[in-house]
């Protein structure tokens, strides 16, 4: 303290001085906890968000699964138009290093001659343990492609009577085609009880055309027949009468940062009409995807059990007619890794056991993740959709 005008002594500045750096230090020590908490909650907010999006999209696919599927065909298309994957393609799904020997994406083809199924799914070797990896599910629509031009999602319906044709246009430029789109004409039909969706193949084995010519697919016809004309692309000639995407797990060469070893992302690839897949990244940080299936009588609603296969043989008419729910189950962390937090439990329930065995795995986190698998904030995401042009 002052004493006249002598000033502070060298003892008092040494402690004033002490007190200053003790509050500082204190301070900093503070402040680089908070800036930590708000790291880790500001990258969880962002993966949150990004896996909302991402699972949203996943959701309105699986819901759509089917749309525009024909049952039937009118004759069997020519082989040189109905290709769908080849070896030629690229993209993700082709250079993927998970696949199991004498597997690919062209496993899941239905070309040249078959009946598109609605959905189909595999094992990866993608975090393989004890002969269970993460799933590869496709998925067979018409508006799986998410296309900005919305071709995929137009429709007409074209009925022939004792005076003619009637066709009527919606009136709305988002919903009528334009000449040069690409369609393709289904024949529906009910006899017996039983209803029909035929593929209308020309005798040249083409399957579409343009909307302008659309009517030389409906062709013969008579008096009480219906039509429906979807759009399938924009401009390309089709390779196969549907659109087509695969979800799977797999690590790019640069892997997200904040996610943990042998994580990878989520992934949807779509396979596009003139060549090649077009990949869209769904979710990172995944470590596992599993797929069940909710299986009924025909002609009912009714879900009597669960399991990770197809109905019957797997046959589009048993997928069209007894799978009545698919469920998605996709392990993954929110947030970047944090030595602070310690994740409680080591092995995770990826599926659901509806009372009796697991359908699907449990995975073991510190095998299968490694070292400091503990201080990532794991969660299982669950989905659950009724497909709504699947059931009868």
């Amino acid at each position: 303290m002052l004493k006249g005008r002598q000033g502070y002594t060298l003892v008092e500045l040494i402690v004033v001085m002490a007190i200053f750096v003790t509050v500082i230090i204190v301070a900093s020590a503070g402040f680089n906890t908070v800036l930590t908490h708000v790291g880790q909650q500001s990258k969880q907010m962002e993966t949150d968000i990004g896996s909302v999006v991402g699972l949203e999209l996943f959701r309105s696919d699986l819901q759509n699964a089917g749309y525009g599927l024909p049952w039937t065909f009118q004759s069997t298309p020519a082989a040189a138009g109905y290709t769908e994957v080849t070896t030629s393609d690229t993209g993700l799904p082709m250079t993927a290093t998970f696949w199991p020997s004498g597997q690919s994406p062209r496993t899941y083809n239905d070309a040249s001659t078959g009946v598109p199924r609605a959905v189909l799914s595999g094992n990866t070797n993608f975090n393989l343990k004890d002969g269970i990896g993460s799933k590869y599910l496709v998925l067979k629509s018409l508006t799986v492609t998410g296309s900005v031009d919305g071709t995929q999602k137009k429709w007409m319906t074209v009925t022939f009577g004792d005076t003619g044709k009637s066709a009527p246009s919606w009136n709305d430029a988002t919903r009528d085609f334009s000449a040069s789109e690409k369609v393709m004409v289904l024949r529906n039909t009910f006899a017996n009880g039983t209803p029909s969706r035929q593929l209308q193949v020309n005798s040249g084995g083409a399957y579409s055309t343009t909307f302008s010519l659309y009517s030389t697919l409906t062709i013969p016809h008579s008096s009480g027949d219906m039509f429906q004309v979807y759009g399938v692309d924009q401009s390309t000639t089709p390779r196969m009468p549907f659109n087509r995407a695969d979800y799977f797990v797999s690590t790019p060469a640069t892997p997200p940062p904040a996610c943990a070893p042998n994580t990878g992302i989520l992934y949807k690839s779509v396979l596009n009409q003139g060549s090649g897949f077009t990949d869209i990244p769904l979710m990172d940080c995944v470590a596992d995807m599993q797929v069940v299936y909710g299986i009924g009588p025909t002609d009912s609603t009714d879900v009597n059990f669960h399991q990770t296969t197809l109905p019957g043989t797997g046959s589009a008419q048993e997928i069209r007619q007894q799978l009545k729910e698919i469920r998605v189950y996709i392990l993954a962390h929110s947030g970047k890794k944090d030595t602070g937090y310690k994740h409680p439990q080591s092995q995770i329930a990826v599926g659901e056991s509806f009372g009796g065995t697991l359908n699907g795995r449990t995975f073991d986190l510190p095998t299968q993740i490694g070292a400091g698998w503990d201080n990532y904030r794991w969660k299982v995401y669950t989905l659950v959709v009724r497909p709504q042009n699947l059931i009868q």
